[in-house]
């Protein structure tokens, strides 16, 4: 097994006990599923699934749960050859790049010298091989460059088709999302003229769908800490092309009760920065218990102030793209003390999870070959 922070692991069998060490093995393979959200403000379903096999021999399958979810099956493992040469790429390129990504300048890390058109091996930080490519430039040329793809993958560990170079994926009609966040917007259910926040909301995945489901007709606040990652959601409704009856803020969400003190929010999502355990495939795990520690320690900020600008009766969705206790759990128990109970609700491929009066959901990578997640639905009751 990789090698991974001791007292991790033991916080992770505080959830799966002796089924720890196959959870954590299948964090380095990828979910069979890859899944792509239809913007059915501008296609079916239907219309975009005959679009990918009519045009590119892609087959894409509709998920039985979810309408606007659609899946490719990922395909591999594969052998992948050995080369002379090699680009080292950083982590988050390499987990892209291991499902068959071509390989951009600003991933790369280090490389030998090599000339345009040259068989070169791609490698993880921690030396793993993950794919072979052709370069598109030298090794000179890349360094005065700062963008742009330097090689392109031909045989990589496993392969999906390069799907955000589709003219469709420009042109807005999809967006790639998992399963499990497209879930939480489908629980928020967005009603025309409802107040719904939007915390930690960077790319705009949960964001864009609230739009999508309710037409543009809720009132959304989307909220990130920094203007780029503002402008990414930006970026993603004028690529999806949907309305915007929508209001972006800068800013810290834990204190949003002190940006808006009259606000009275109908919904709201909480998606806060965690270790992102359950994202999958996992190159390597950098994660220590004390990351987590202080991830535990930093979300509860946002539901505390999100507490506070909640109507009464109103719905907070609590997410993570994580599998730990500390960050799911004890957060969900933790939250009783702000005038909040969990709700009971019906979610496909989930694990329900009862804990100290709590309701929640997991979805792990052993049950449904999924990606790991957390989801708990709380009611503003005081």
């Amino acid at each position: 097994m990789e090698n991974i922070d001791k007292e991790l692991l033991i916080e992770l069998s505080r959830v799966y006990g002796s089924l720890t060490n196959r959870v954590v093995e299948k964090l380095f393979t990828p979910s069979k599923r890859y899944y792509m959200r239809v913007n059915t403000l501008l296609i079916t379903p239907g219309e975009l699934i005959d679009i990918f096999r009519e045009k590119y021999g892609i087959k894409l399958y509709q998920d039985p749960f979810v309408d606007e979810a659609v899946y490719i099956i990922v395909q591999g493992p594969y052998n992948v050859p050995v080369v002379d040469k090699k680009i080292v790429v950083d982590k988050n390129a390499a987990e892209s790049i291991v499902l068959g990504a071509n390989v951009y300048a600003p991933g790369v890390i280090n490389y030998d010298d090599f000339r345009k058109g040259e068989e070169v091996n791609i490698v993880a930080p921690n030396g793993k091989i993950i794919a072979l490519a052709v370069t598109e430039k030298s090794s000179d040329e890349l360094k005065s460059i700062k963008k742009g793809v330097i090689a392109k993958t031909i045989k990589s560990l496993y392969k999906l088709p390069p799907i955000r170079d589709l003219e469709e994926y420009r042109a807005g009609l999809f967006y790639p999302q998992s399963l499990p966040a497209m879930l939480v917007s489908k629980i928020i259910k967005p009603k025309p003229r409802e107040i719904i926040i939007d915390c930690c909301a960077a790319p705009g995945g949960k964001t864009t769908h609230l739009i999508q489901l309710s037409r543009g007709l809720a009132k959304i606040i989307s909220i990130d800490r920094s203007i780029q990652k503002v402008l990414k959601i930006v970026e993603n409704i004028k690529r999806l092309r949907q309305p915007e009856n929508i209001h972006f803020h800068v800013g810290d969400a834990r204190y949003i009760d002190l940006y808006y003190p009259l606000l009275k929010a109908d919904k709201a999502i909480i998606d806060p920065p965690c270790s992102a355990l359950g994202v999958r495939p996992k190159i390597s795990i950098d994660k220590t218990f004390k990351d987590v520690i202080n991830n535990s320690r930093y979300q509860i900020q946002f539901i505390k102030a999100v507490s506070r600008v909640l109507k009464h009766g109103g719905l907070l969705v609590y997410s993570t793209c994580t599998i730990t206790f500390l960050e799911n759990e004890y957060i969900a128990k933790k939250a009783l003390g702000y005038g909040l109970k969990t709700v009971e609700v019906q979610l496909p491929y989930a694990n329900k999870v009862y804990y100290g009066g709590i309701i929640a959901y997991r979805f792990d990578p052993l049950t449904n070959d999924i990606n790991g997640y957390f989801i708990v639905v709380f009611k503003k009751t005081s």
